[in-house]
């Protein structure tokens, strides 16, 4: 997958409105690439980190790393095929430079590689802690070291090539030949400045080569085609290695629509995106990292009060700190607040727990590892206990209203799926029937619940007391419990085809308590075509898929919406939900033309094990 921009002058490249950031990860943090190869966005020394490059989100003051020629005609840019290793290509009737860029895995090291038959200008413009520090300058051999005056941090800046200082003190210019450079951060109070200064090989693209095997896709994905590869890397790119967490995006601040109130800090980790993307790393034939993730989920359980503190914690565990603005940018496109932390940080979400237990027990039919589930019972209880305990009350639902609260529909049923889960995992795998039946029972009277209001109104409702079309309720017969062609469901589908999809994309309501919603949501797309597969209706959900594939940019990455009339990604990017959701879908699609089951249907059968690693065996 490549793009192609085209450009005139000095100026610079003239973006189309489908060109975008690439992701850089290297397993505890990310950094964005721009459409000629700069870098705008990179905390240190975590995703949920304060920044060294923001441009993304102030063009003055942020910060940024460059490399690129004075003059050029085209650009091209591709990931090679090592892993998100970004290539830009530049040519011009002069010649062509070709620059990558990545991190390097494990450590908070930037690199660049330069093959150019052209001149090139390197700009390094570092600003702590989101654009209010300007390091203190200290020249270096080949480069220069930065000093966070006001804290602790420290970068250094590398060059190996045919480099030399301009008369500004950020940028190099660079003759034509081979370049090699390297931008390396330490943020702890007592930096090892060896490893800050420490010489770099005049074989760079050994990096790319070496850390070729993080990137590897699992076996029996290989097969599903480019969109998943690329999005199971991703989902590897937003997750911290240490503990095996994802979070929910790489960015802070990208509005849903610029110049307007939708602007929030996504570098957390969500409790239900990350059991989403685990199902999915699941399907995909990645057990261990599937487990990695229900086990920080199953770790993070506390045993007195809620069960989760917040609908979100930091990479490590840890409670982050409330929303706070960020006055002194400017803003993507303008728009402000920048924000860091997250004002959903004490809401009540009550489908985590089903959330998270669903994952547990997709393992656990994947595995039959009894002994996981035994390790982890005293967390599955507390979550069991906790759903049984909390169904009846208000809360702000998947969606995060910022003032709605009321008895969500959704938030129920996932109530329902983790008292089912629990049921089963207590009968089959810890033989505990006493909790098996007390859990078994409280399902069923959330299920008399639904179904009861179900009848009264004629469909499923989003609320008890009703309220305006809502995708969430897609999700009822993914997780067993209605059938997709049951009337009910039927009717309450035909509400949602009618009022929420436009053209193959679906938005998951069309108005909250921020006002009217502008773009279609990419999840809620990708469970239509799920269900469109479970009715049978095969050729209208391949063109749901298509349609949302076309929604990535050129380089295969999704936001959290679409603008469905020029494809500009909005919202904060790459959007774990939305990568995700492509990936279970495609796989979901695989299992149905092999004839294999679905979750949900092995969910009624407790017994019945899901076939998977020969799921491709013969292709």
């Amino acid at each position: 997958m490549c793009r192609k921009v085209a450009t005139t002058g000095k100026a610079g490249p003239i973006i189309t409105m489908k060109s975008f950031y690439a992701l850089l990860g290297n397993g505890v943090t990310a950094a964005l690439a721009g459409p000629t190869g700069a870098v705008d966005w990179w905390p240190v020394p975590r995703f949920d980190g304060p920044t060294i490059f923001s441009r993304l989100l102030d063009h003055h003051a942020g910060g940024y790393l460059s490399l690129q020629p004075l003059e050029w005609t085209t650009v091209e840019q591709r990931y090679r095929p090592e892993g998100l290793f970004l290539e830009t290509r530049f040519t011009s009737p002069q010649g062509m430079a070709t620059i990558t860029v990545g991190l390097e895995v494990g450590r908070n090291a930037l690199w660049m590689t330069a093959e150019s038959t052209l001149p090139l200008v390197l700009t390094c413009r570092p600003s702590f802690d989101y654009g209010v520090v300007r390091p203190s300058f200290v020249p270096v051999p080949h480069g220069m070291h930065y000093v966070n005056p006001l804290g602790p941090g420290q970068a250094t800046l590398l060059i190996h090539g045919p480099a030399h200082p301009d008369e500004r003190m950020d940028q190099w210019r660079c003759a034509p030949g081979n370049l090699i450079v390297v931008f390396r951060v330490l943020m702890e109070a007592k930096p090892d400045l060896r490893w800050l200064s420490a010489p770099i090989s005049a074989d760079a693209a050994r990096i790319w080569v070496k850390s070729s095997p993080f990137w590897t896709i699992p076996l029996i994905a290989q097969s599903a085609g480019e969109p998943v590869h690329r999005s199971l890397q991703i989902i590897k790119g937003l997750t911290y290695r240490p503990t095996g967490a994802p979070v929910a995006a790489a960015t802070t601040s990208l509005p849903e629509v610029p110049g307007e109130a939708r602007q929030w800090d996504y570098r957390y980790v969500w409790v239900r995106d990350s059991a989403y993307s685990g199902e999915a790393l699941l399907l995909a034939g990645n057990v261990v990292d599937a487990r990695r993730i229900a086990e920080f989920l199953l770790n993070s359980v506390l045993l007195n009060g809620r069960v989760y503190s917040t609908p979100f914690l930091r990479v490590d565990g840890t409670v982050p700190e409330r929303e706070q603005d960020l006055l002194w940018l400017r803003g993507y496109e303008q728009t402000r607040p920048a924000r860091v932390g997250n004002g959903a940080i004490s809401q009540r979400q009550l489908d985590l727990v089903g959330s998270v237990l669903w994952l547990v027990y997709r393992i656990w039919q994947e595995t039959h590892d009894n002994t996981f589930i035994e390790s982890y019972w005293w967390a599955i209880a507390a979550l069991a206990d906790w759903a049984q305990k909390t169904w009846t009350q208000v809360d702000a639902s998947l969606w995060e209203y910022r003032t709605i609260r009321g008895q969500h529909t959704h938030s129920r049923m996932m109530n329902w799926v983790g008292l089912k889960v629990a049921s089963q995992l207590a009968r089959n795998a810890m033989h505990d029937e006493p909790n098996a039946k007390r859990w078994h029972d409280a399902a069923t009277k959330i299920a008399d619940t639904l179904w009861r209001e179900a009848q009264l109104a004629g469909s499923f409702l989003p609320r008890s007391t009703g309220g305006i079309p809502d995708a969430a309720l897609l999700t009822l017969p993914l997780y067993g419990f209605v059938s997709v062609h049951d009337p009910y469901f039927l009717t309450t589908l035909q509400t949602i085809e009618r009022e929420l999809v436009n053209d193959g994309l679906v938005y998951r309501y069309r108005a909250d308590d921020l006002g009217e919603t502008r773009f279609p949501f990419l999840l809620v797309g990708f469970w239509y075509a799920r269900i469109l597969l479970r009715q049978g209706r095969q050729q209208e959900a391949q063109t749901v898929i298509e349609r949302h594939l076309e929604q990535a940019t050129p380089l295969g990455l999704f936001g959290e919406h679409s603008d469905e009339k020029t494809g500009t990604v909005r919202g904060n990017f790459p959007q774990l939900f939305s990568h995700s959701a492509l990936v279970t879908t495609i796989m979901e699609q695989k299992r149905l033309e092999r004839g294999q089951p679905l979750a949900e249907q092995a969910f009624l059968h407790p017994l019945v094990k899901l076939p998977q690693a020969e799921l491709w065996a013969d292709e």
